[in-house]
């Protein structure tokens, strides 16, 4: 019973001390605030997040509405757009039909500008052409025809016309066919001619020719009339008789006419075949050798070498053919006159 008493003794003077409060409250406060505080940390979070969403939205709904605004004036210039392109398709369905009348109008115009023009080159080839056969049939002349060709094929093909292609493929073939023709050299022959025909001045002639008197050049003239008279007297002595051995075949007399006849007669042969030449005569230019060669084994001295070189050069050129196998030719006139012929143009 004391003992009680006792405990309850020491438990009253020790609420009197700490008058009466107990701590827990304290702890109890302390959480309370701790609480308090955090929650109000995590309410200004809060607060801050949702003005920067309310700020955001704001900056949201204003990119919205200009971007409506860009939508709508997007849209009024995609309908405009759509208006200017339906207008101008419809423009464009009818081009074709305006570009192919502008087209006959091109082509109509160009006809009526080219036709003079392809009447005119036309003309310009045939004639060309009939140059080319009239020099191959006439004289032979390779050079000239085949430039008369290429110049009628240059001009052919300035046309942008399909009538000619078949004129120009015949032109390209005949052409080709001339340029492989092998011709003599007519230049060489020509010469070695004229060198016979300068050596027959000097060829000696068959028989005695009567030459004219020569007197010394270093003789001096005698002075006074009687030395002069007595001079004359002596040469005209020396000129009347006058010792020579000769050949009975050929002691014939040859006075200075008809010396200066054979000679004249020979260079006038020679001629004739330089000229055979010239004009691509094979005929004419073996006949007037072959007669060079036998005027000059008839009236001329064969013992002489320099007349036998001139014999054996006259047989020698006369073995040679001046005349040149020519391809034919007159396939490519032939088919541009038959273009000519058959042409608008000339209808």
């Amino acid at each position: 019973m004391s003992t009680e008493v006792e405990s309850l003794t020491s438990e009253r003077s020790s609420r009197r001390t700490g008058n009466g409060i107990s701590p827990m409250l304290f702890v109890f406060a302390g959480l309370a605030l701790l609480l308090a505080a955090y929650a109000h940390w995590r309410f200004e979070q809060y607060s801050d997040r949702s003005d920067r969403f309310r700020n955001r939205l704001g900056e949201l709904q204003s990119t919205q509405a200009r971007l409506e605004n860009q939508i709508d004036t997007l849209t009024t210039r995609l309908e405009t757009s759509n208006g200017v392109m339906r207008e101008e398709l419809l423009a464009l369905g009818e081009m074709p039909a305006r570009v192919a009348e502008l087209g006959r109008s091109v082509d109509e115009l160009r006809a009526r500008s080219e036709a003079p023009q392809r009447v005119w080159i036309r003309a310009e080839a045939m004639y060309l052409l009939e140059l080319a056969n009239r020099r191959l049939r006439l004289e032979g002349d390779l050079a000239t025809a085949i430039a008369a060709m290429e110049s009628a094929d240059a001009r052919l093909a300035t046309l942008s016309d399909t009538g000619v292609v078949n004129v120009r493929s015949q032109l390209a073939k005949e052409i080709a066919a001339l340029r492989a023709v092998q011709r003599p050299d007519l230049a060489k022959i020509y010469a070695r001619i004229a060198q016979i025909e300068e050596s027959a001045a000097s060829l000696p002639v068959r028989g005695v020719p009567i030459a004219a008197a020569t007197r010394s050049k270093s003789e001096q003239k005698p002075e006074g009339t009687l030395g002069r008279a007595r001079n004359r007297f002596s040469q005209a002595a020396r000129d009347l008789f006058s010792l020579r051995r000769v050949d009975p075949e050929t002691a014939r007399i040859v006075t200075q006419e008809e010396e200066a006849l054979r000679r004249q007669h020979l260079g006038l042969l020679l001629f004739s075949a330089r000229i055979a030449v010239m004009q691509h005569d094979g005929e004419a230019y073996v006949g007037a050798l072959r007669a060079a060669g036998t005027w000059l084994e008839e009236f001329f001295d064969g013992s002489d070498p320099d007349v036998a070189a001139a014999r054996d050069e006259l047989a020698s050129l006369a073995t040679i053919r001046i005349e040149t196998p020519l391809p034919p030719v007159g396939e490519a006139m032939r088919t541009l006159q038959g273009v000519i012929g058959n042409s608008p143009e000339a209808q």
